[in-house]
């Protein structure tokens, strides 16, 4: 037989490609900015008529509110999809294959062609000659499981030559450029004359596709030795799409080619993948339907069907149907002007989230790759609705095209509600796309005119990762507010399994290969049939345990198998693991969750309620959980099954799940891992408090603990009688946010955040001072007051001393009034009236001009500690409930800046909004549901986060997705609710982040490269964006940002192991010019409220102070002096030093909390020499007459006679 070489201008026939329906002319005209979630195609005219209707004033029946946002927000969706057009076409543009390079690919393809046709025939063989052909050939042959029997295998094979063709996005012309290398997909058809009616059933077509292959390969290889070819090129089998029952031939250019051969195609990083096909409609394909049997095995019951063969079935089927497809896209491509580009932009956005065409039944996120995504596309332009109305239009443009199709993915249901089907014979132009409501318990796009089902390869579990990301991306393209191109498109996510899933665990087999065996003996031939390898019935087996096991407590889950190989050697059958031992084609499996914060950590798995005659769910769930399964009554008198688990500090309640429901219906030898977890919640210090241990990171009790103290104290003050009413007592400290590194604990008063910060506002007056000095004593009059009647009249239970507040500069008379309660926390009150501001503000317009920016950054300070850590601290605390992980993420993070001794620079307001990042604006990651997700991605954050150029603007709202739908749904409409009206008021608007934007545009006129000002974070409750990080040294600033680029490229470089994140947390004191290390007198961690690892953890340490000592004098024997040493040796050497230290010396400052550190950091203008100046405020050496350069020696020896009893060793590096 004569083969035939064909491009794809050949695969469409002359007669269909004239006959292709020419595009009507309305929707040429479409408009590049048009909806696609719009399905009336006179949106335009509706809106005339809408206007025309308003002028002339007549009642618009639907809410004028409801009529705004839909109109505001139409104009920014307007201007937000000419962005996008903008930046897709630069896109676009940049990864456009290089034509050289498809020039040079397609010089070796006609090469390659012809080889092919030198490729003799072979004449039909029985099998027993087949394998004694091969027996001593260099080739094996790639059979399916289970090979052909020599003594029941009937049917011939032979060799006859292929039709070829380019198929795949090479052929179609979609292709992009891979950084890894890209395929070109070349088909060879098996003739007709080769196959008998009967070959679809029991892998006979596909044995005898198997020796075709093997033939081919063979004669291949002689022939690219024969020309000279040999050492230029690499052969290797692979399966197609990781699909074992269809293997093809690689063929890549080897790295050590000679570089002048005029065939070398390397630098184009182009494979080329032999595909052997069958004819189209060999088989009859209502007998290779899903819910067919192709597989015949024998069985004890005759009366008990067959498994289904679906994936069989479509291996099958879908190899027959490569050209078919090829003609269906290649008529909408030339339909649709912008299918090209929309179907690169779905390529991209696939390939960021970790998916392909790859079969996904063997683990991972495969099913749904650019030929899912564009066929889709094709279907979605000719119908898709529940009507057969079309979804997009043939003018649209590519980004309408691309966000249709995400909106289709995101609110359609096309696993259990629903299917989807279509017809891809481009002649039958009368057939539409349509939606149905019945749904097979599997994603389904079902081709009537082949009988496909399109996403057959697409896993349940996989399909459900899809449309969460679909979801995802779709409130990115609504969000009408930030750009979120660049998460979209160019965010690769699935670089690292700790960001982008919150909870990994490793599933690993001990070399003796018991489990192995264990397994392949639960592999019978119907699990064989149904998923036709053991690695598929294994991942099948782990996503069905986890998931009956997890529930709700996980909102999707990933299974990988490491180590898994689809390519081997064209002198073996099928590839195997890596390490030798291992029966399987993998060496290990990767469990990666995405967790429920809601509950994830309950204690209880509740199953059915409990009946005198059980029910199937309930026999189901006793059989599943075993000796676990128990039953319990509730409160509203209900008697369920359930089992109870307990929680722990360093470990998730899933932490205990998964063993025990992987060993029990697993293996019990497997081994499994998930050290990582453990290792980053044991770094959050433990609080001194009994059963602390037993505790789970969320459990905020303690917090609420100091709040049930503080109210009793809210009382008894809002009961006292003053000359003026209390009108507010409120809280602004970090224990009420639930964001302090170390948990209240009793009497823990060396903790530095024991005294928290309280704000008393009294009733208006009049009468208060009008100058800033006597207001400062009118206010301590009133604490004066205050701490007269609480000792009169609460003597016994409250505890009282004034102290001066000393951080509002150039304001020494503030005055705070510390109060200590019986159940042993601590608070600090201060008084803010309406004056204030007021004064502040008049000091700053009568000053003269030399002064003003002292007392405007005095003014920042005020506002910043009153009038704003106000607002911060009730929007943190009411946020932080919706997202249950803040707490701990937020607590780690200041620990991992107090070992690098950069938490007494920055302010821990600045530091809440820095790590609140992750979880108010997560795109394109999901919200962190565990304490190392959130960590990680905070410092991924700051490593990439360029502070001189890009503002960090946050829309500080609780999470809240349905108000998302809803608006999905009412644009358009007639009303909006009230409750989603009040939502959408809350969130940032486009007119305040544009208002936010040009604050920091004007901000970065005057400092254009952040010397002054680095860190701008803004929200709605500052809109400045300067409130809390002024006053932050450009090394410190410089320094966060390097540490965080140092510890993402540790874990980038070398993983998470116990090793890497000791290193994470370990300061870098070599980098500062002099290190000077303290001996505290007396140890300070027990009394910080930290438990000590010596003693038993459910137990609280006997050594903590139970009562504060009589004379309050004392507190401060136990208090950290390091803090007030570093304090003032910042205010003498501020011009030439920087100076750090621990912050909180019971967490960082060893065993006992008995040491700490003091780092300085010479300013760079003062390492060398400078001229003499009569103001250069510095202790400065001559060196001749003009020249002077700093005395550090006189420095050093200050600096020791200050912390002489502290110093224990003093080092300059």
């Amino acid at each position: 037989m004569t083969a035939t070489k064909r491009d794809i201008s050949q695969v469409l026939d002359k007669d269909e490609a004239d006959s292709t329906q020419t595009v009507p002319k309305k929707v040429q005209n479409t408009k590049e900015n048009q909806n696609p979630d719009s399905e009336d195609d006179n949106e335009e005219d509706e809106d005339e008529d809408e206007e025309e209707h308003t002028h002339k004033g007549k009642k618009v029946s639907s809410n004028t509110a409801s009529y705004d946002i839909h109109v505001a927000r139409e104009t920014a969706e307007l201007f937000q999809s000419n962005i996008f057009k903008l930046q897709i076409d630069e896109l676009v543009q940049q990864v456009q294959v290089n034509d050289k390079h498809i020039l040079k690919v397609e010089k070796f393809l006609h090469r390659l062609y012809d080889l092919i046709q030198q490729v003799p025939d072979w004449e039909q063989h029985s099998i027993t000659d087949v394998l004694a052909y091969f027996k001593d050939k260099s080739v094996a042959i790639p059979f399916v499981d289970p090979k052909p029997a020599p003594a029941s295998t009937n049917y011939k094979f032979n060799y006859l030559a292929p039709d070829v063709s380019l198929i795949g996005s090479f052929a179609l012309k979609t292709g992009i450029y891979q950084p890894q290398g890209s395929s070109i997909d070349v088909l060879l058809t098996m003739p007709k004359e080769m196959f008998e009616k009967k070959d679809f059933l029991n892998l006979r077509c596909l044995h005898k596709r198997s020796v075709y292959l093997a033939y081919l390969t063979h004669h291949l290889s002689e022939l690219l030795l024969k020309e000279g070819l040999g050492d230029l090129l690499a052969v290797e089998y692979a399966y197609f799409h990781d699909n074992p029952m269809i293997p093809i031939l690689k063929i890549k250019c080897r790295e050590d080619a000679p570089r002048s051969h005029e065939l070398n195609f390397y630098k184009t990083k182009f494979s080329i993948n032999l595909i052997v096909g069958f004819p189209y409609k060999i088989f009859e394909s209502k007998k290779l339907l899903p819910n067919r049997n192709c597989i015949r095995i024998a069985q004890e019951d005759p009366e008990v069907p067959l498994p289904l063969t679906s994936l069989y079935n479509f291996s099958v089927l879908s190899t027959s149907t490569f050209e078919p497809y090829l003609k269906f896209l290649y008529k909408c491509k030339k339909q649709t002007e912008s299918f090209r580009e929309a179907s690169i932009l779905g390529r991209l956005w696939l390939q960021q989230r970790g998916f392909s065409s790859k079969i996904s039944q063997s683990g991972g996120l495969g099913g749904f790759g650019n030929f899912e995504f564009t066929t889709l596309m094709a279907v979605l332009l000719n119908g898709g609705g529940e009507n057969g109305n079309k979804i997009l239009l043939h003018g649209f443009s590519s980004y309408q095209l691309f966000k249709g199709v995400i909106k289709y993915l995101a609110t359609m249901d096309l696993c259990t509600e629903g299917h989807l089907q279509f017809h891809s014979d481009i002649t039958y132009t009368s057939a539409v796309s349509k939606y149905m409501p019945e749904g097979f318990q599997t994603p389904t796009i079902f081709d009537k005119s082949t009988k496909i089902n399109i996403l057959s390869q697409l896993s349940v579990n996989a399909y459900n990762m899809l449309k969460m990301y679909a979801r995802e991306t779709l409130a990115m393209l609504n969000n009408v507010v930030q750009d979120q191109f660049a998460n979209i498109f160019l965010t690769n996510i699935s670089k690292s399994d700790q960001l982008k899933f919150d909870l990994c665990y490793d599933l690993k087999f001990p070399r003796n290969g018991s489990i192995e065996s264990d397994l392949l003996s639960k592999f019978t031939a119907a699990e064989r049939i149904k998923y036709i390898t053991v690695e598929n019935f294994i991942v099948h087996k782990v996503i069905s345990v986890l998931k009956y096991a997890l529930n709700d407590r996980i909102s999707n889950l990933e299974v990988e198998l490491i180590g898994h190989r689809s390519t081997f050697p064209i002198t073996k059958r099928r590839p195997h693991a890596a390490t030798p031992g291992h029966q399987f084609n993998f060496e290990s499996i990767r469990v990666k969750l995405l967790i429920n914060q809601e509950e994830a950590e309950k204690l209880i798995t509740k199953g059915p309620k409990h009946s005198d005659s059980p029910s199937h769910e309930a026999v189901l769930f006793k059989g599943f959980w075993g000796p676990k399964s128990s039953l319990r009554r509730f409160k509203d008198g209900s008697i369920t099954h359930c089992c109870l688990w307990t929680s722990s500090s360093s470990e998730p309640v899933i932490s205990s799940i998964i063993p025990f429901a992987i060993h029990r219906h697993i293996s019990e030898n497997l081994v499994i891992d998930n050290n990582i977890t453990k290792m980053f919640q044991s770094l959050l210090p433990l609080p001194n408090i009994a059963a602390s241990s037993k505790t789970s990171v969320l459990n905020l009790s303690s917090f609420y603990t100091l709040k049930k103290s503080f109210d009793d104290l809210y009382k008894v003050i809002f009961q006292m009688k003053l000359p003026l009413s209390v009108k507010s007592i409120l809280p602004v400290d970090t224990a009420f946010r639930y964001t302090s590194l170390t948990q209240p604990v009793p009497f823990a008063y060396s903790d530095p955040k024991f005294f928290q910060n309280i704000i008393l506002e009294f009733e208006t007056s009049q009468k208060w001072p009008d100058e800033i000095t006597s207001l400062e004593k009118a206010k301590t009059a009133f604490l004066l007051k205050i701490e007269e009647q609480l000792s009169a009249e609460h003597g016994s239970k409250y505890k009282s001393f004034f102290t001066r507040d000393e951080s509002i500069p150039y304001n020494l008379d503030v005055t705070t009034l510390n109060v200590l309660t019986p159940e042993g926390y601590g608070f600090k009150f201060r008084i803010l009236t309406e004056r204030d501001e007021v004064l502040y503000l008049r000091a700053i317009s009568n000053a003269r001009n030399d002064i003003k920016p002292a007392l405007e950054n005095t003014f920042l300070q005020f506002t910043s500690n009153y009038l704003a850590s106000i607002r911060h601290t009730r929007t943190i605390e009411n946020i932080s409930h919706s997202y249950q992980f803040y707490s701990p993420v937020v607590r780690l993070f200041k620990k991992w800046l107090d070992c690098h001794l950069l938490m007494g620079h920055l302010k821990d307001e600045l530091v809440e909004l820095i790590a609140m990042k992750p979880f108010t604006d997560h795109y394109p990651y999901s919200m962190p549901g565990s304490v190392e997700n959130g960590f990680l991605k905070i410092l991924k954050f700051l490593s990439q986060w360029n502070w001189k150029d890009d503002p960090l603007i946050l829309d500080l709202v609780k999470p809240d997705s349905a108000y998302e739908d809803q608006m999905e749904v009412s644009i358009g409409g007639s009303e909006i609710d009230s409750s989603t009206m009040k939502k959408l008021s809350e969130k940032l608007t486009l007119v305040q982040y544009k208002s936010i934007q040009s604050n920091f545009r004007n901000l970065r006129k005057n400092d254009p490269n952040g010397l002054h000002l680095q860190f701008f974070v803004a929200s709605k409750n500052d809109p400045s964006g300067i409130l809390y990080s002024s006053g932050i040294p450009l090394a410190i600033a410089t320094r966060l940002t390097a540490l965080a680029k140092v510890a993402v490229n540790l874990i980038q470089t070398h993983g998470l192991s116990k090793q890497t994140i000791n290193l994470l947390f370990a300061p870098g004191l070599k980098d500062y010019d002099f290190v000077i290390r303290l001996k505290i007198p007396n140890k300070l961690k027990v009394s910080s409220g930290i438990i000590t690892e010596t003693e038993f953890k459910n137990l609280a340490n006997a050594d903590a102070p139970t009562e504060f000592p009589a004379d309050l004098d004392r507190l401060s024997e136990k208090m950290d002096p390091t803090f007030h040493l570093v304090k003032y040796l910042n205010m003498k050497y501020k011009n030439s030093m920087i100076f750090s230290s621990h912050r909180y010396i019971g967490v960082n400052g060893n065993n006992e909390g008995s040491e700490n550190v003091v780092t300085g950091l010479i300013k760079p203008m003062f390492k060398k020499q400078m001229k003499f100046k009569v103001n250069m405020d510095c202790d400065a050496k001559p060196l001749d007459a003009e020249t002077v350069v700093l005395n550090k020696e006189s420095i050093y020896h200050e600096i020791a006679a200050f912390s002489n009893e502290l110093i224990g060793k003093f080092e300059i590096q």
